[in-house]
């Protein structure tokens, strides 16, 4: 697996986990530390998110805004051979 490949699934697990936790919190709201847990969680997905773009471009269309050019279509979409290499 390349890095780019690498970093992506990285910051799938943290915001699968993030989502996680979140789903926890709907039943179990007054959970102090399940509500530390999904900050640091969502904290550590922005991080990656953001690292992410910075160096292979936005993940979503509306992230582009933060470019100086519209490169959205620039990466290779799931469905690419090299998407899934």
């Amino acid at each position: 697996m390349d890095e780019q490949a690498n970093r992506l699934r990285q910051l799938q697990a943290a915001n699968f986990a993030a989502y996680d936790m979140l789903l926890y919190l709907d039943t179990h709201a007054k959970d102090k530390k399940a509500f530390e847990i999904f900050k640091s969680l969502v904290e550590k997905t922005n991080r990656l998110k953001k690292a992410y773009e910075t160096d292979y471009g936005p993940l979503t269309a509306y992230n582009s805004i933060y470019s100086s050019e519209f490169n959205w279509l620039d990466n290779p979409w799931p469905w690419d051979k090299e998407a899934n290499d």
